[in-house]
């Protein structure tokens, strides 16, 4: 078995943008899962870097638009690394995910591969 790369997705998001929408108690529950409002809290550097997650996930899928965005579940690894959570109709794909924070600002960068027979 190898891999092959599926596609390479990429997001950028104002933070103050995700702060404004966190006012509106409908935005966290319609977009995140309850295992990521738990992580997220009221902090919006949080909750941007998993909204660009999210969306750069699609990206890479090539499926933006297709997904929900309760699909895709942004948590972390024990050593607090991103990890994805796909369908499981998507069991086949691994998604690597890196979130970073700079000032204003929250990106993601996801690469998803796929097994496939040698």
């Amino acid at each position: 078995m190898s891999e092959r790369l599926v596609g390479i997705g990429t997001d950028l998001v104002e933070v103050a943008r995700i702060r404004e929408a966190m006012r509106h108690p409908r935005f966290a529950r319609r977009i995140f899962t309850e295992r990521e409002r738990e992580l997220i809290g009221a902090d919006p550097l949080r909750a941007a870097g998993r909204w660009a997650a999210k969306e750069a996930v699609a990206k890479a899928l090539r499926l933006a638009g297709s997904l929900s965005w309760q699909e895709v579940e942004v948590l972390n690894a024990p050593d607090g690394a991103p990890v994805v959570g796909l369908p499981e109709r998507l069991s086949d794909v691994r998604v690597m995910l890196s979130i970073s924070h700079e000032r204003g600002y929250a990106l993601a960068m996801a690469v998803a591969t796929s097994l496939e027979s040698a």
